[in-house]
């Protein structure tokens, strides 16, 4: 089995952290406005003689170009501030109608900030350009290619300024945040789990037999040192750190999930082992932070859309369709993990054997986290009941495995449940009745 190498995880965890900054690219544009005014201002705009000057060029006196310069950059200014001022009304309402979880995708929209960064740019950019200018200079010292170019980026920041109306009123639709939380989700399924191989199906059951047989009964225990939400788990090092003690590592817990600092976190056998060397070694192989991030977790983007379906089934909204949409999203991503293998609880080294039990996400647990709040949200609607079953049905074409089969006719059932016992006309009851045995039907008719 070939262990997932979590350095690149690692990266790709402070790259995501960087991304989702809103000053990380405007900062690289104020960079950028750096370069380009020294560039303009180095360049010798009086190569030519004045009667052959290109027309585009500016031409006007340095008293003029002073004043020029100043009311573009106060224009701008206040272009600036109206856009950060839209930027968080819509964010104000996009965490009050979809939640404060998905500011997130907002501000780590690349569009978003682009244009910040643009606007932020041209302001650099006219204020170096403006301490060049003096009302004294002469004719032939003035910087006509640098002020040529600090009207044009002006000029473009009034069209961009409507690009970016039109772009963030386009983004609080929900529909359009679905499909950019489902699009990320199906990026980290694609990531994170592996592509079918039966060879090692062994190493992804639930490994409680293996561990049990190859750490010989019960393990010294293990805890870190910081507590918070664990970020990533590089897998390839603590194989390595068990195959130097010649032990066998167990985690309980997964990406995702929230630590105590000083719990019971991880165990090691045998015990006679050196547990300080270990338990150091445990701690420089996990990543904790502050909140949770969608390096490695699986759910992390499940919860973000089932935040969004039950903000919509929730009485102050009461949007049905949104949750619809929901429902439809999670249902795509769960096909694309129904066609890949999960990740594996059994890790071995290069000789074969058990050196790390990890506790990674399952099936049945995304189905859960997909399906258990909406469905318990969406008690007594019944037009939400039967998408959910619906959707079931039409993820029993994706079949490949017991257990997903299992998972699925196990949600089906709850989801009857729900409608039979909340639901209180007899005709809903009845459709529910069928759509249920329309999925129980399709279930069975598969043969993982």
């Amino acid at each position: 089995m070939e262990i997932r190498n979590s350095t690149y995880d690692r990266l790709l965890n402070i790259w995501g952290r960087l991304k989702t900054n809103l000053w990380f690219v405007p900062m690289l544009m104020t960079l950028g406005a750096l370069v380009l005014a020294v560039f303009a201002l180095g360049i010798d705009a009086n190569l030519l003689k004045s009667d052959e000057r290109a027309w585009w060029l500016y031409g006007g006196k340095a008293e003029n170009a002073s004043e020029l310069l100043s009311t573009l950059l106060s224009s701008i200014i206040t272009m600036s501030t109206l856009a950060i001022s839209i930027t968080m009304v819509v964010l104000t309402l996009a965490a009050s109608q979809l939640g404060p979880r998905l500011i997130r995708n907002f501000i780590g929209d690349r569009r978003t900030q682009m244009a910040l960064g643009f606007f932020v740019m041209t302001i650099v950019y006219l204020l170096l350009v403006y301490r060049r200018v003096d009302d004294h200079l002469a004719a032939d010292n003035v910087p006509n290619v640098a002020i040529t170019v600090g009207s044009a980026m002006s000029l473009a920041c009034i069209f961009l300024l409507l690009f970016y109306v039109h772009h963030l009123a386009s983004s609080i639709v929900s529909d359009t945040v679905i499909n950019r939380v489902g699009a990320e989700l199906d990026e980290v399924l694609r990531r994170l789990l592996p592509e079918v191989d039966p060879s090692s199906g062994s190493d992804r059951e639930d490994g409680r037999r293996d561990e049990g047989e190859s750490t010989g009964g019960g393990g010294a225990e293990l805890s870190l040192p910081k507590g918070g939400y664990v970020q990533t788990i590089d897998h390839s090092a603590l194989v390595a750190l068990a195959r130097e003690h010649d032990a066998v590592l167990t985690l309980r817990f997964r990406a995702g999930w929230h630590l105590l600092a000083g719990g019971r976190h991880a165990s090691f056998s045998p015990r006679d082992r050196s547990a300080d060397e270990i338990a150091r070694g445990l701690a420089s192989a996990v990543v904790i932070g502050a909140d949770r991030t969608p390096t490695q977790d699986t759910e992390f983007c499940i919860r973000q859309l089932v935040e969004v379906g039950l903000r919509a089934l929730s009485p102050g909204i009461n949007d049905p369709y949104t949750a619809v949409a929901v429902i439809d999203r999670l249902t795509a991503s769960l096909a694309i993990a129904m066609s890949r293998d999960m990740e594996p609880v059994l890790h071995r080294d290069e000789d074969g054997k058990v050196r790390l039990v990890a506790h990674p996400a399952t099936f049945t647990g995304l189905v859960d986290r997909s399906f258990n709040e909406i469905r318990q949200a969406a008690a007594g609607k019944t037009a939400i009941l039967i998408h959910l079953l619906d959707s079931i049905d039409r993820l029993a074409a994706h079949v490949r495995t017991v257990e997903q089969r299992d998972a699925l006719a196990r949600q089906a059932g709850m989801i009857a449940s729900a409608g039979q016992r909340d639901v209180e006309e007899e005709q809903d009851q009845a459709e529910i009745a069928d759509r249920h045995e329309a999925a129980l039907a399709s279930l069975i008719a598969t043969d993982p």
